[in-house]
């Protein structure tokens, strides 16, 4: 999760002289815009509709959610289905109806969600894994086209092979207007769900943002965050607490020197999102500083591919 300066930056201040030597994020969002293979752009709408149409399947006519769909690609089919398929949030409803005329997946994405954003939020499920619609989920907005290409292009700074990380999983953007409970000035957090706040960032603070929140799904498929073997490489201690009668678990960093950033030292899983950050783009800082952190995120999460020279991956950024 990310938040603005707060609270935390006094005790953690306060508790670890280390503390004061460490940046606050492990990547600033200039390092982030200037690393080797910095994606540069988001796909293009053309090459997005493309890949969507040149998708294998056969062709069939199916009623997915009040629509006839005649002679369409099964590929499309089911990724039109899984698109408005309810998550948790709306668990029990009746559901979703649509009314069109149209017959094909691709012109009823547009006619539902907009002409650019209905090709986007498609090729972001099928490429990248993330179901972006607002209509399967509460407490969501619709996207903008411009938010959706931000959100593709830091989508592909890292490898494409790590997608999905979890397949249909929500990217949202949090209902505007609203405040979050947990703190007005959230900007996005480990649910990918982004909030108001991220929108008056300058796009390299928005890249950064979406970047360490991708660190957290990145950790979640082997639950690499509070792993035994991640805990002792990051100094971190399980301890066991109790508040009103219920135990819980918690965690305390018993050796501050082997935090990556101030933001970091919050818990083993901003720890592990900040660290993921660092190694893809700052990965020389992290290599010379934490060769433990690096190595175990060059093995378990990028397949042993680096980012210390444009030679060494420009191969993983396939999208044109």
């Amino acid at each position: 999760m990310r938040l603005y300066l707060s609270a935390f930056l006094i005790i953690w201040s306060l508790t670890s002289k280390a503390a004061e030597t460490l940046p606050w994020w492990a990547a600033s969002a200039e390092e982030v815009l200037q690393a080797p293979c910095k994606t540069q752009r988001p796909p293009t709408a053309e090459f997005m509709e493309q890949a969507l149409t040149k998708l294998p399947g056969s062709s069939q006519s199916r009623v997915l959610h009040g629509i006839s769909f005649k002679n369409e690609n099964s590929s499309l089919l089911q990724l039109f289905a899984d698109l408005h398929t309810y998550d948790l949030s709306l668990r029990g409803k009746p559901e979703l109806r649509f009314t069109t005329s149209c017959t094909r997946v691709l012109c009823a994405m547009k006619e539902l969600y907009g002409n650019s954003e209905g090709v986007q939020l498609l090729f972001l499920l099928k490429q990248f894994g993330f179901n972006g619609s607002h209509l399967r989920t509460t407490k969501a907005s619709a996207w903008s086209a411009s938010e959706l290409n931000e959100i593709l292009q830091a989508l592909q700074d890292y490898p494409l092979h790590l997608y999905p990380v979890v397949y249909n999983k929500r990217l949202i953007h949090f209902t505007r207007g609203q405040r979050y409970s947990f703190g007005e000035n959230i900007i996005a957090n480990a649910s990918m769900e982004i909030f108001d706040a991220w929108n008056e960032l300058p796009f390299g603070e928005r890249q950064q943002t979406l970047l360490h929140e991708l660190g957290h799904t990145l950790a979640y498929r082997q639950r690499l965050d509070t792993s035994a073997e991640w805990l002792a490489i990051g100094g971190w201690k399980e301890v066991q607490k109790n508040f009103e009668g219920h135990n819980y678990r918690d965690y305390v960093l018993e050796k501050p020197e082997k935090a990556v950033s101030e933001y970091g030292m919050l818990n083993p899983s901003e720890d592990f999102a900040e660290s993921v950050v660092a190694y893809r783009f700052n990965g020389r800082r992290l290599l010379a500083q934490q060769k433990e952190k690096y190595f175990f995120l060059k093995a378990k999460i990028f397949a042993n591919q680096e980012f210390l020279s444009e030679d060494q991956c420009k191969a993983t950024m396939q999208l044109p």
